[in-house]
């Protein structure tokens, strides 16, 4: 019954995730402001410390980089990527809503292969990257959000062969203000340790409100 329970509730989850979102993208179009963002500088500012991130935590790896992007939007770290990232990369991008891979598609033609409805990867990487990716909750239960959270990460880390790395809203206190969901630093940092091997967080000034996890398979 567990099971049932669980596959239930994410589908109507993800469900009501694609609504939202298409009724936002309706209302201000393919913009960052579309998938929730506050501007496009505060979203190139997240792209620069998951990149940081990325090649702190990818020195053992001498070929390409495979990044598997979960929750890609737009495609739009793929873009910044491939300007400013210095090492070699492949690159997929997933998520749950197709009306987003096909823009994707669209917009990318020569990169159309390289976009896929998921929400986790569907062939192995190196890294997930999920930026902002459960930020906006759909609900105000926070025990079902983070559960919810949490299953998709341990669904991501099972295809990531060294790790995943995501970054949430943070606060004093977990909360659901405004449908964005808030962590505690610490108190998400002791659910993560109970199921992940190693788990590590970082806070920077040019994002003040988002603590960012990397969590490694050793």
């Amino acid at each position: 019954m567990q099971i049932m329970f669980t596959s239930f509730y994410l589908k109507c989850i993800n469900s009501l995730l694609i609504r939202t979102y298409r009724k936002n993208v309706k209302k201000y179009g393919f913009t960052p402001r579309g998938l929730f963002w506050n501007s496009r500088k505060s979203q190139e500012n997240r792209f620069k410390i998951l990149s940081k991130l990325l090649l702190k935590y990818s020195k053992t790896i001498d070929k390409e980089i495979r990044i598997a992007d979960i929750g890609c939007g737009y495609g739009d770290l793929n873009s910044f990527l491939l300007k400013n990232f210095v090492k070699k990369f492949s690159y997929k991008g997933y998520d749950i809503n197709p009306q987003f891979i096909d823009y994707c598609k669209t917009l990318k033609k020569s990169n159309e292969n390289f976009f896929f409805v998921s929400d986790h990867p569907l062939e192995t990487c190196d890294f997930s990257i999920m930026n902002g990716t459960y930020n906006y909750a759909i609900n105000e239960n926070i025990y079902r959000w983070e559960k919810y959270l949490i299953h998709n990460l341990e669904k991501c880390y099972k295809h990531s062969k060294i790790g995943i790395i995501f970054n949430l809203q943070h606060s004093n206190s977990t909360k659901i203000e405004n449908s964005i969901f808030y962590t505690s630093r610490s108190s998400m940092e002791e659910k993560l340790k109970k199921i992940f091997n190693v788990v590590n967080s970082f806070y920077f000034n040019t994002t003040p409100n988002d603590v960012y996890y990397v969590i490694l398979d050793s």
